[in-house]
Formats: structure tokens, C-alpha cells, sequence
């Protein structure tokens, strides 16, 4: 989902748009998360949100991670945003059904998560979000209204397709750099004493399709992080809640009603 798991295609893109005579502002535009160069985009809470903050996690379900990650989130009662591959849910269709259960959002990370797919067109991208929305629908019975792009890189063809199929583009405000080799130190050390009111955080229940990544840090880094962040006084909301978009098509009944 992040920059730091591609950098070769990363690089690839610096390269074609220095090419292309576009510069730093194009590549801003691009990749930075706060950037609405293409159309609305969703970093953080607007305004006063209270003591709180959004959870969210990328590239599941992949087994067993995700079921362990859902197992620390029900422990500690936190919910959390899942942005699902739809290439994984194709091979752990239970957890996506075991996430939605446990009241948690699912939601949208494209079909297979290619890192060349930004060079893409539109009509790639139209495919690739509404077969994983048909994937999820299948599954759960609800369509998804969010989505996020891989490693969050944004264009003209990305954005313009989400918002045809009705989505909102979800990026985040911290990021725990988990999706290459670290420890659990360091997404504590990231994120525990950084982490402000309204802001979304992005962690990594799950492994890209063609990746290769240990999540262990990840799991072992979730208590010790919602623990540090309540000693400071912060709650992890639903995203939804939070930045006060709906989840689905049509909004659920939560299944739970608190948390």
C-alpha cells in the first residue's frame, strides 16, 4: 500500500514524469496524501472530532494475520477500516466475512494491487474497483462507498474512476512504514506519540498479491499502540464516524453497537 514497499515503480514514475517535464509539483500531486489535485480527498477529520482517531489497514485478508490482527482488535475493542485486495479475497473470502462481523469496515484496495497500475487508464481502473466492490458485495451484502488507492498514489484516471462508481478517496495522516521489513518498535515509535485528534492511521493486516512480507511487527505493535495512544487520551473511532463519510451504499446496522 505504501511508497516504501515500491520503490522500483516509484521511481519508474519520478523518472517518466521528470520526462515528461512535469517536476516535483505533478509528483506531489501525486503521491502526496494530502493532495486534491485530482479531486476530493480524505487524509484526516475536518474540524473538531474530539479525542479520537481512525485505524485502518491494507492489502488483506491475508490468513492467518488478518484473523490474529481481528483477535487484538476484539481484545482491546478498537475498530478499524479494512481496505481489501480484491485478488485476497478471492482466496480468504471467511475473513472478509469475519471482518465485517466483528463490526469492523470493509472496504476498497483495487483488484491486484499492480504497482504499474498508475500508468493505467481509465477504464483499467473502472474494472479494477468494481470487481472488488462485486467481490465484497458478494461476500457481506454491501457495496463499499470507500476507497483507497494502492501505495496511495493518485491520477487523473484513479480519481475520476472512484468517483464514477460512487467512492470516496480514502488516503490517511500517519503511516506506520510497516509494509517493509521493521519492528514493532518503530511503528510505536511512529505513530504512539504523534498521533493527534482526527487523524487516520495505516497499518498492514495483509500481503499484496505478488509481495513477500512478514507481518509479526504489525500484530505485535497493535496493543502496545492503542494502549499508549489511550494513555494520551485518544479513542479509535469507525472512519466512517470519523470523517463522516458513509461506508456503504446503503449505511448498516453496526454489529456492534459500542465498542
Amino acid at each position: 500500500m505504501i511508497l516504501a514497499n515500491s520503490a522500483g515503480p516509484i521511481l519508474v514514475a519520478g523518472s517518466a514524469l521528470a520526462a515528461a517535464g512535469l517536476g516535483g509539483a505533478c509528483a506531489w500531486a501525486m503521491i502526496h496524501p494530502a493532495s486534491r489535485a485530482f479531486g476530493p480527498v480524505y487524509h484526516c477529520a475536518a474540524g473538531n472530532v474530539g479525542p479520537r482517531y481512525a485505524l485502518t489497514f491494507d492489502d488483506g485478508p491475508t490468513d492467518p494475520w488478518t484473523g490474529y490482527i481481528l483477535d487484538a482488535l476484539d481484545d482491546l475493542n478498537a475498530p478499524a477500516a479494512f481496505f481489501t485486495i480484491g485478488a485476497n479475497i478471492r482466496r480468504s473470502g471467511h475473513l472478509l466475512r469475519l471482518i465485517h462481523q466483528a463490526g469492523h469496515i470493509v472496504a476498497n484496495h483495487s483488484l491486484d494491487h499492480a504497482h504499474l497500475g498508475m500508468f493505467r487508464g481509465g477504464r483499467y481502473w473502472q474494472r479494477q474497483i468494481r470487481s472488488t466492490d462485486d467481490l465484497i458485495e458478494e461476500l457481506i451484502g454491501l457495496r463499499p462507498r470507500l476507497f483507497r488507492p494502492p501505495m496511495g498514489v493518485k491520477t487523473p484516471f484513479i480519481c475520476g474512476a472512484a468517483r464514477r462508481l460512487g467512492h470516496h478517496i480514502i488516503t490517511w495522516t500517519r503511516r506506520g512504514l510497516d509494509g517493509v521489513p521493521t519492528e514493532s518498535g518503530s511503528i510505536l515509535q511512529r505513530l504512539a506519540p504523534t498521533t493527534r485528534p482526527g487523524d487516520v492511521l495505516v497499518l498492514h493486516d495483509g500481503i499484496e498479491p505478488r509481495g513477500r512480507r512478514d507481518p509479526a511487527a504489525t500484530l505485535a505493535a497493535i496493543r502496545p499502540l492503542v494502549v499508549a495512544l489511550r494513555d494520551r487520551g485518544l479513542e479509535p473511532a469507525r472512519l466512517d464516524e470519523l470523517l463522516g463519510l458513509p461506508a456503504y451504499t446503503q449505511q448498516p446496522g453496526h454489529a456492534r453497537s459500542t465498542r
